[in-house]
């Protein structure tokens, strides 16, 4: 497979991602190549986990899906929206109305309840008329549900165990209720017994039409998912089940 682990375009509505030859080269002397014609294809419902070494590019690859850099050239649709001709206002409004994301750390706000960290999510982005502000903490509570911690709504972070926060985090990222769910080594900080419950949570949400990519160097939690592709001097190849 020539540096991709899809090399045919797909259209279609069930199609969240697409990437065709995407290339990203850093001006340095020599000039760094972080992705070498890339493609890949993610469609709805699917869980995909990205797996790599430092320095393989994995880390420039989840910037270009989270539309936090763009591709030197390429093209990157994201739910059927060509990514790489918008200006920044454009992808921001983009990136806080159609990725979630979830990240090692949980970057909970101490002093605030589950409840107000989840609902502060959508103080990033601009509510759908259909959606409105009214229903935010309605959002928020549903959300909360959907992770089950819905019980801990009035609680503080520093009074949830880890898989709690991380669940919290997650709720916050579904809220906007995205296209994608970008998850960035996600069970990183925890043990195993809650490594455990995250995956178990990404089963539920997967089976539910949420799509997940999650970036991670843990072939535990690599082999989760249905589908697993390798990161290579930013290269993409498809990993065998």
């Amino acid at each position: 497979m020539n540096g991709g682990a899809d090399g045919g375009a797909d259209e279609s509505p069930e199609t969240v991602i697409e990437l065709t030859e995407v290339n990203r080269i850093f001006a340095s002397d020599p000039p760094v190549h972080a992705l070498r014609g890339v493609h890949l294809t993610v469609r709805r419902g699917e869980h995909l986990s990205i797996v790599g070494a430092s320095g393989s590019g994995k880390s420039t690859l989840l910037n270009t899906l989270g539309l936090l850099d763009r591709p030197t050239s390429g093209s990157y649709r994201l739910d059927g929206v060509e990514t790489t001709g918008l200006g920044d206002s454009y992808r921001t409004s983009l990136r806080g109305s159609r990725i979630g994301f979830v990240f090692q750390s949980f970057h909970l706000l101490p002093y605030r309840t589950v409840e107000e960290n989840v609902m502060l999510a959508e103080m990033y982005g601009k509510p759908s008329p259909a959606r409105g502000r009214g229903g935010r903490r309605a959002r928020a509570m549903e959300a909360l549900e959907r992770v089950g911690v819905g019980h801990r709504r009035g609680f503080r972070p520093d009074r949830l165990s880890g898989g709690e926060r991380q669940r919290v985090a997650i709720a916050r990222a579904l809220i906007s209720d995205p296209a994608l769910l970008l998850c960035d080594e996600p069970t990183g900080n925890l043990d195993s017994e809650n490594t455990h419950s995250i995956l178990e949570l990404f089963d539920e949400l997967c089976g539910q039409g949420m799509t997940l990519v999650v970036i991670t160097h843990d072939e535990v939690v690599s082999r989760r998912a249905s589908r697993r592709v390798r990161i290579t001097d930013g290269q993409l190849s498809e990993v065998a089940a």
